[in-house]
């Protein structure tokens, strides 16, 4: 499977289990925080595979370097605003991703016979 594919998936299944925690109300219940955690994890990790395909060279290191930074990008972006106690707020950043990753899946999934042909087809 590609990397981008399990990226988007990724990101998918991370924004739903957001929403999911947003719907059912957050606090300090066990569940909720479990849901976060995961669904955070998800998306640290979907954003770590997509950054590795940024980088076009078979550099381990550089793609290394990029994946971590995406993810730390990621986080930055995702705590950088947070408000003191909103649950809706990690649900509308779960929404973004169950956006992004279903929209990314659905282009993947219709481009799949087409061939890339050209000079820069990988």
């Amino acid at each position: 499977m590609p990397p981008a594919k399990i990226a988007a998936a990724l990101a998918l299944l991370g924004g739903a289990l957001w929403i999911v925690r947003a719907v059912l109300g957050g606090g300090d219940d066990p569940v909720a925080g479990t849901l976060h955690v995961i669904g955070l994890g998800c998306l640290l990790i979907g954003s770590a595979v997509f950054g590795t395909t940024l980088v076009r060279s078979d550099a381990v290191g550089m793609r290394l370097l990029i994946g971590v930074a995406s993810g730390l990008l990621t986080l930055s972006l995702i705590s950088a605003f947070r408000p003191a106690d909103a649950v809706w707020y990690d649900g509308f950043w779960g929404g973004v991703a169950v956006l992004v990753g279903g929209i990314t899946l659905l282009r993947a999934r219709g481009s799949a016979g087409n061939a890339a042909t050209g000079a820069h087809a990988r």
